[in-house]
């Protein structure tokens, strides 16, 4: 079957360093004679549109970008098409859960021969997600990062400001949820729903969770002194808070969070505002090429 290939990128995402992995791999496709064409999404929302239009001409998509453009170009997605990611976001968090190389020729190669793998995707509402989403203080951060921003930081350095700025004086939000039409009612920092492990960069929040396992990963944190939140924020980097009597892991295939002005949210990284949500997930909903 003769490849046809089509790329979205974001030259604006993360390190900026898009603008190079968009040449590099123009040139890379063509000295393989491969069909391609190229779409920068350098605007809200492009990708979602540029995927959007895709027709079944096309044999494989690649996407080029970190997270946020990965969330786009998969909610625009009408058909069933192998995807490649070559990442080149801030967080990147999503590729910490498959084999896609090190390398950006490894990674080249992985979207060329990479074998094809069922990935689970989720849903929020009306919105796909292919990493997780996270309500209360995690939501609060990137609410906070679109709203509030500050000259000269960006990346994370902009989130560990944000992170750092309301770690200790975050109150704890009442909660009323259900994990599989299991009803709870809680007073919790956060809730953390997740298809892979990590948010924030580096923060492994769902450390048990799967791509591939059918089920959604649930985290919640109940209160914790503003002195442990400092003294423990380093069992989120390694994913071992779950030492901690205020944490709960749940497995889970629907959740609900039940309508509450008091907390914010965001979808694989992005500002998804206030409950009431209805989440599920969508199992090997994705082929990924991977290595």
């Amino acid at each position: 079957m003769t490849r046809k290939i089509f790329v979205v990128g974001n030259r604006y995402t993360g390190s900026r360093k898009t603008s190079k992995i968009l040449r590099e791999l123009s040139g890379f496709l063509e000295a393989k004679k491969i069909p391609f064409e190229i779409v920068d999404t350098d605007q809200d929302g492009e990708a979602t549109k540029a995927t959007k239009r895709l027709d079944q001409s096309f044999t494989d998509l690649i996407i080029v970008g970190g997270d946020g453009t990965i969330n786009e170009a998969v909610n625009g997605l009408s058909y069933d098409i192998p995807v490649s990611i070559i990442p080149s976001g801030t967080g990147n968090d999503f590729i910490k859960n498959v084999a896609l190389g090190k390398t950006l020729p490894e990674y080249f190669d992985t979207a060329l021969n990479g074998k094809v793998k069922r990935v689970d995707l989720g849903k929020c509402n009306d919105r796909i997600f292919h990493n997780g989403v996270g309500i209360g203080f995690d939501g609060q951060i990137v609410e906070d990062m679109a709203s509030k921003r500050v000259p000269l930081l960006k990346g994370h350095t902009a989130y560990y400001y944000h992170v750092l700025r309301i770690l200790g004086g975050y109150k704890v939000k009442p909660f009323e949820y259900s994990v599989d039409l299991q009803g709870y009612k809680k007073e919790l920092i956060l809730m953390a729903i997740g298809n892979g492990t990590t948010f924030g960069g580096g923060f492994r929040l769902m450390p048990e969770a799967r791509v591939d396992d059918g089920v959604l990963e649930v985290c919640t944190i109940g209160d914790l002194s503003p002195i442990n939140r400092f003294l423990n924020i380093h069992k989120l980097s390694n994913g071992s808070h779950g030492t901690l009597s205020s944490v709960e892991f749940h497995k889970a295939e629907k959740i609900r969070i039940e309508e509450n002005e008091l907390i914010y949210a965001h979808i694989d990284g992005e500002r998804m505002g206030q409950p009431p949500f209805d989440i599920e997930i969508l199992p090997g909903a994705l082929q990924l090429r991977t290595q």
